[in-house]
């Protein structure tokens, strides 16, 4: 597929993992608790994007459910256009469409059901809009924006609580869905970055077949920092190989001020936009974006690849 052409995506995780040649591992690390998430699509748009986006939650729902430790039951999955005999088990079995009225009621038994040691994930993809006051998710029905999505998981309490946007103008969403214990990861700063990103494509790519040494610490698990890291790289080779400059730039914010940082700019090369120097950046205090992602474990780092596909 080309160049996605310019409109409004909101995205709040993306996996896609089966049928790659070099995967995550299907053993996800072991720790108390519930893995919960909510996948969210809002409306599709024309065909190519429909397509895109029903085969993307389908990816999403099997990289949850099959590699990374979440049971079917604890995956809600909404979706912007009615479900046609076509689409995959995962709109199949979709809770409605992700009008407004099924977001808030999702995320509202997310924060009943959810208890201390459990483990939220907030994803989400579909088009949406910035009206110089405030950033939009297009829905069926009425929209809701940055300061309504927001207020959705007020009072969420759990151990790990991950949120990724991946729209346009996704740095709106920042400051209201930032909270102490949280992780917030934005395709763009939180200004007028509103063409369509290819921050979700990325993701896909990530997910898909996970870059040698994704597992920067070698601990044998992928953090959501490392998770960040391989992502923005992605998108910034994106460009450079188009040789567009950037209309993108993501951001994480785990410290609960809302500002968020680039955190990339000290990891990526000059080449891919940022200014890594030869030894590894300082570690981070415990005040510092990126201190809570870069404990939080995501998924199992990718197994050895099979004997016929290694070099001799």
């Amino acid at each position: 597929m080309s160049r996605w052409k310019p409109s409004l995506l909101y995205f709040v995780v993306v996996l896609s993992l089966a049928g790659a040649a070099s995967v995550f591992s299907a053993e996800s690390p072991k720790r108390p608790g519930t893995k919960r998430a909510l996948v969210i699509c809002g409306i599709p748009g024309d065909d190519e994007h429909r397509a895109l986006f029903a085969g993307a939650v389908e990816k999403i729902v099997s990289a949850l459910t099959t590699r990374c430790g979440f049971e079917a039951a604890d995956v809600f999955v909404r979706f912007g256009d009615p479900v046609t005999a076509g689409d995959g088990p995962a709109l199949q079995k979709a809770r409605g469409l992700s009008d407004r009225a099924g977001i808030e009621a999702d995320a509202a038994e997310l924060r009943n059901r959810a208890q201390p040691h459990d483990s939220v994930f907030v994803i989400a993809i579909g088009h949406g809009h910035f009206d110089d006051r405030h950033a939009h998710l297009n829905l069926p029905g009425p929209d809701l924006d940055e300061q309504e999505f927001g207020k959705l998981f007020e009072g969420l309490k759990t151990r790990d609580q991950v949120f990724m946007i991946g729209t346009p103008a996704s740095g709106f969403f920042m400051k209201p869905l930032a909270a102490p214990g949280r992780i917030v990861i934005t395709a763009t700063e939180a200004d007028h970055e509103v063409n369509e990103t290819l921050f979700p494509l990325a993701l896909v790519d990530v997910l898909t077949t996970p870059p040698e040494g994704i597992d920067r610490d070698k601990d044998g698990s992928i953090s959501v920092f490392e998770l960040y890291l391989a992502v923005v790289a992605n998108v910034m080779k994106r460009y450079a190989d188009d040789m567009f400059l950037p209309t993108e730039h993501a951001r994480l914010d785990d410290n609960g001020d809302g500002r968020g940082s680039e955190l990339q700019q000290a990891y990526l090369p000059a080449e891919l936009g940022g200014s890594a120097k030869p030894r590894p950046p300082r570690a981070f205090g415990p005040k510092d974006d990126g201190s809570l992602a870069s404990r939080t474990p995501f998924a199992a780092a990718p197994g050895p690849k099979p004997e016929a596909a290694k070099t001799k």
